[in-house]
């Protein structure tokens, strides 16, 4: 079996993309077997090496031996730079200072060599930092005996029918092409991030360049004399993320009584927190309805940042079969964005008593976007955490149709919202139109009316929820 070492070869050549097809009266060879294994193998070797990337999974720790040269390597699970397996099912010795003619300190798949050479010992100087690094190897195993080929009637030959996956440890004197000194700390966040060029234009991510070297560093190590060997695990050591101890549970819930309802927090349900205040609020048909707090306030926080963090919560009313976010909460309280708080019990304070209503926060929100441009309803979002109530306190200038620079717009360019509804309709009329010319009065007048509209409107709804 000719092995592919890199995964470009594999790619190149095409081997890894072809299945073989069977057929009727086909005559079938080995090669023609062995190219489905090929294909799956190679599959699987792309989805590790694009979806999961290299590096260790698990285990695979390093630790001093007996002797002065001595590291043991535990069991562990590795992905390859080529995307292969590397499965370390037990304890490895390792003598940093002897290695094999082919110049692995560990091969489980060497080839028998004459005893006499099969380890060579190697000068290592005191203070040098070495590199302990592991690669897949295959192993051919359990050979059967075959017919030969002749005419021969006792000849008879050996062939290998496995191929077991299995390693190599070699001790490196310099870090592989694949490394960096140091090493950098990934970007969590290029997960999900799309790439932009220098003019601005977003571009598909590009696959990630095959990697050249097969080896993995599991530890920087440095013999230290007779203090033994010095290792560090965590210089050059990549891992590769794992999901194999995350889990969730489906619960299921306790439907209490209406009036004994507490909102359920999905975040803390699946991170198991504790509430750390709790407060009394009340559904639009006046019944009792129970708003837990979960989240840690930080030093210096504000309603605006505890939101930025924690709005997005959702929390459940199992009695009503309605979610909420925490952002929405604060929304129906009106609160203001640039408060302090200090505890738990100050974040829960304007929940107290506080009539929760969806579908009306729901219904008032398109209102208000019928009466505010879209500069508006991000400034209510902004500067107030989108609370209704204080819709009338945003400039005259967000409101829908006027704009900064037409002759109304200048009029009312000091103006809230809340300024214009405090006038009547024909004062604010005969304002805004003084000193207009003749021939622009008729427009700046029926402009001015409509705008009056939408603001005493707008003043109405922050009323309403102030009043709430």
């Amino acid at each position: 079996m000719n092995e592919l070492t890199t995964c470009q070869s594999s790619e190149s050549v095409g081997v890894g993309l072809e299945r073989t097809r069977f057929f009727p009266r086909q005559l079938i060879t080995p090669d023609d077997l062995t190219q489905d294994q090929l294909y799956f193998r190679e599959k699987t070797r792309r989805h590790n090496r694009l979806l999961h990337g290299w590096g260790v999974v698990c285990g695979a720790r390093v630790r001093q031996g007996a002797g002065d040269c001595e590291i043991v390597i535990e069991p562990g699970y590795i992905l390859g730079p080529f995307g292969d397996e590397i499965m370390i099912d037990q304890e490895v010795k390792v003598d940093l200072c002897r290695e094999s003619l082919d110049g692995n300190a560990v091969s489980p798949c060497g080839d028998l060599l004459d005893p006499w050479c099969s380890d060579v010992r190697v000068n290592r100087r005191a203070g040098q930092v070495l590199y302990v690094a592991v690669k897949y190897a295959e192993c051919q195993s359990r050979p059967v005996r075959v017919q030969a080929n002749g005419c021969g009637c006792n000849e008879q030959e050996c062939e290998y029918s496995r191929i077991r996956d299995s390693f190599a440890v070699k001790v490196l004197t310099s870090l592989p092409s694949t490394y960096a000194d140091p090493m950098p700390q990934p970007d969590s966040d290029g997960i999900v991030r799309c790439e932009v060029t220098a003019n601005g234009e977003v571009v598909a991510p590009s696959c990630p360049p095959c990697p050249t070297e097969p080896w993995v560093i599991l530890a920087d190590v440095m013999l230290n004399g007779e203090d033994g060997v010095k290792i560090n695990c965590f210089a050059h050591r990549r891992y590769v993320a794992s999901f194999a101890n995350f889990y969730y549970l489906c619960r299921p819930r306790e439907v209490r009584p209406k009036e004994q309802a507490t909102l359920t927090d999905r975040t803390a349900e699946l991170r198991a927190e504790a509430a750390k205040a709790l407060v009394q609020a009340k559904r639009r048909d006046g019944s009792a309805l129970y708003v837990p707090i979960y989240a840690e306030i930080e030093a210096g926080e504000t309603y605006g940042s505890y939101l930025a963090r924690e709005g997005k919560r959702e929390l459940y009313d199992d009695a009503t079969n309605t979610s909420y976010t925490l952002r929405e909460l604060y929304q129906m309280a009106g609160v203001n964005p640039n408060a302090t708080i200090r505890t738990a019990a100050e974040a829960a304070a304007p929940l107290e008593g506080l009539v929760v209503d969806r579908s009306a926060l729901l219904d008032t929100q398109d209102e208000l976007e019928a009466h505010l441009d879209m500069g508006g309803t991000e400034r209510l979002d902004k500067e107030y955490a989108g609370a209704p109530a204080k819709a009338a306190d945003l400039p005259a200038t967000d409101i829908r149709g006027v704009s900064s620079r037409s002759t109304l717009g200048r009029k009312v360019a000091d103006l809230k919202i809340a300024d214009i509804a405090a006038q009547s309709r024909e004062q604010f009329v005969a304002t805004v139109t003084k000193g207009v010319s003749a021939k622009q009065v008729t427009a700046v007048e029926n402009q001015a009316g409509d705008v009056w509209d939408k603001a005493k409107q707008v003043v109405d709804i922050s009323k309403t929820w102030r009043n709430a």
